[in-house]
Formats: structure tokens, C-alpha cells, sequence
């Protein structure tokens, strides 16, 4: 154990404090970039882009030569950003000048397909993306949705710390799929509208590291009991076991999870343009003793404003988190050792 400790690759952490930044011009339109747009949750990803009036440029990239189709339907829906689709070897031009670059690209899960099979599948695309950034746009804000987010994001750190451009503030794991969950059982739990709801979820994200923190659901006055939370948290880390299950095991979730990665990118776009935003996200993230966690973020311009801090938590939360955060660190190591057996050192 301690050699493979000592071969890691490790990268720089953030901490829960906030830092200030130099005065900013912000956009009034972003270029955004979707990798893998040609995929089910791609191309719903885009139409909802395509519906965004803050991106003035929409950029389409997949391996799949169909992402052109995908580009001239997009260009069928009138108004919204102008929109160019790039296939093959192409992925350089793709992401270059974009402010915003999301990854959804994925082997799609199946059933019995474990974490590391995940990984294995995934991390040729993400690496190929990593040389990408390095060589066209290494100051762009990368979201990744592709899985196993726990193991993937701390691969794609190391990799783009070997390649001299990685940038903590600007790299986000997207789990805002959870939050969404949550308030969507939380909403049918309480028969209140899911949307007027807000609820934290922590950890990571993975069935064992998920921790939806019930205890903290906002506005105040609704409340959950203990039995509820322990129904509405089973039922949030099994939800895309359920969803692959009941689509006879031909894919895993694409609509809520293209509505997810959008309203999350959408919170990315509006601190690009100004604001500042709240987001959860899997980031760079010491506070809990792990390298990287997931939780609500402050987002600003710049990137990462401050990360994840404490919260007061249900003892059923505490037990969960402390189980979490061993599963967590496992996958954190999983992903930067991965970086050993896929990539040598890199030349410069």
C-alpha cells in the first residue's frame, strides 16, 4: 500500500476559504462546448443550450459522425446560439475559445457493470480531452459528468497537472443530478412543489457516498422525519439503479439527467456573466479529509469562490458521511493511480 501511495499523482487542494479576485468584466454571452453531444444525454443537453439566450456560440463535438446531424436539426429551432458541430479528429477546434467546456461522453452502464469496469471504459475520452484543453484552452471552466465521477475527477486533475495546466477553481465534477433527486422525492414526500425546495447533498457520488442532508431542507418550515430521511435517502442513491432496471437494462438515465447537467451549467454561465452562484459540485475539497468531495459551492467569475464547509447534520447524516468518506478516499486513490497504467511521463 505504501508504494502505490508514493506513485500517485497528486494535486493541489483547495481549502473551505474564500479568496478575492481582481476586477472582472463579465460576459454578456459565453461559447460553450458539449463533448459527446452526439450521445442521448448530449443532444438533449443541446437542445436545451440551444434554448439558452446567454450563449452566443454552441459548439458540438463527438467522435460519432451523426453529431452533424445532431447540429442541423439543432439549427431548425429557431433563434438561440449559432451552432457548429465538429466529429473525428476535430475535438482541438471544438473547445477552443469556449468559456464553458462540458463532458458527458460515457460507455453507457449496464447492468452488473461495476465502477472500475466504468472507469476503464471512460478514461480514454477523458484523457483525450485533457490534451485538448492543454494544447487549445487551458483557462476554460471544465465540467465532467462521465462516470464514476469519484474515480474521474481526481484523473483528470492528475492528468492536467502532468500537462502544466491544471486549475482547481475551474474544474467541477457535475452531481447536480442528486440534488436534483432529492428535491423531486423530497416534493412528492411533502406534496409541495420540488422546485420551491433546496436540499444540500454531500460526499460523492456513487450509491455508497451519496448523503442527502435532509436535516437541512429549505425553506425551514418543512420538515422530514427520521424514517422519511432514511426512505427518501434509500431512494436517492438507488435512483439510477431504478431507472437502468425499468429500461430493461438498455441505458441508464438520459432526460433527468440532460435537465440536471443543464441547470447546473446554466448556474456556470450566470457566474461567467457576474453572478454568484451556488452549485453542487464533486471539486477539489480537503475540509471532510478526503482530496475531493461533493457539496454546495460558491462560484464566481473566476471559478471556485469557496467550497463545501460544515453543516449540522442528523446523527443518521454523521454515520453516513463517516462511512462515505472512507468509500471516497478508495475512490480518489483508484483514479490518480489509474494515471500510472494509462499514460506514462508526459513530454513537453
Amino acid at each position: 500500500m505504501t508504494n502505490i501511495i508514493t506513485r500517485r499523482i497528486s494535486v493541489p487542494l483547495l481549502s473551505n476559504q474564500s479568496w478575492s479576485s481582481m476586477n472582472y468584466v463579465a460576459h454578456k454571452n459565453v461559447q460553450f462546448s458539449v463533448i459527446g453531444a452526439a450521445s442521448k444525454i448530449g443532444s438533449n443537453l443541446s437542445l436545451l443550450l440551444k434554448q439558452n439566450q446567454k450563449v452566443r456560440h454552441l459548439k458540438l463535438y463527438d467522435e460519432d459522425t451523426r453529431i452533424n446531424g445532431v447540429g442541423i436539426e439543432l439549427t431548425h429551432v429557431p433563434g438561440g446560439p449559432f451552432i457548429t458541430a465538429y466529429d473525428s479528429d476535430k475535438l482541438g477546434a471544438a473547445i477552443q475559445f469556449s468559456d464553458i467546456i462540458v463532458m458527458v461522453s460515457r460507455t453507457p452502464r449496464k447492468p452488473g457493470t461495476t465502477r472500475e469496469q466504468m472507469l476503464s471504459s471512460n478514461t480514454s475520452v477523458i484523457l483525450q480531452l485533457c490534451k485538448a484543453l492543454a494544447n487549445n484552452n487551458p483557462e476554460a471552466f471544465l465540467a465532467i459528468s462521465t462516470n464514476p465521477i469519484n474515480s474521474i475527477i481526481p484523473f483528470a486533475s492528475a492528468m492536467l497537472h502532468k500537462y502544466h495546466c491544471y486549475n482547481p477553481y475551474k474544474m467541477f465534477g457535475i452531481t447536480h443530478i442528486d440534488t436534483a433527486r432529492s428535491r423531486a422525492f423530497a416534493g412528492d414526500a411533502l406534496n409541495v412543489n420540488p422546485r420551491d425546495l433546496e436540499v444540500p447533498v454531500i460526499g460523492g457520488h456513487s450509491d455508497k457516498t451519496i448523503v442527502p442532508l435532509f436535516s437541512n431542507l429549505t425553506p425551514s418550515y418543512y420538515q422530514v422525519d427520521a424514517c422519511q430521511a432514511d426512505m427518501l435517502t434509500r431512494l436517492v442513491r438507488k435512483a439510477g439503479t431504478e431507472v437502468l432496471i425499468n429500461k430493461q437494462g438498455t441505458e441508464s438515465a438520459t432526460l433527468a439527467m440532460a435537465w440536471s447537467i443543464h441547470e447546473f451549467v446554466d448556474g456556470l454561465i450566470n457566474a461567467i456573466c457576474g453572478s454568484e452562484v451556488v452549485l453542487n459540485c464533486y471539486t477539489a475539497n480537503p475540509h471532510y479529509g478526503t482530496k475531493f468531495f461533493s457539496g454546495p459551492t460558491n462560484i464566481g467569475c473566476y471559478g471556485i469562490k469557496q467550497t463545501c464547509g460544515n453543516f449540522k447534520m442528523s446523527a443518521y447524516e454523521s454515520y453516513m458521511l463517516n462511512n462515505a468518506i472512507s468509500a471516497i478516499n478508495c475512490d480518489v486513490a483508484i483514479g490518480e493511480e489509474y494515471v500510472r497504467y494509462i499514460e506514462g511521463p508526459v513530454k513537453r
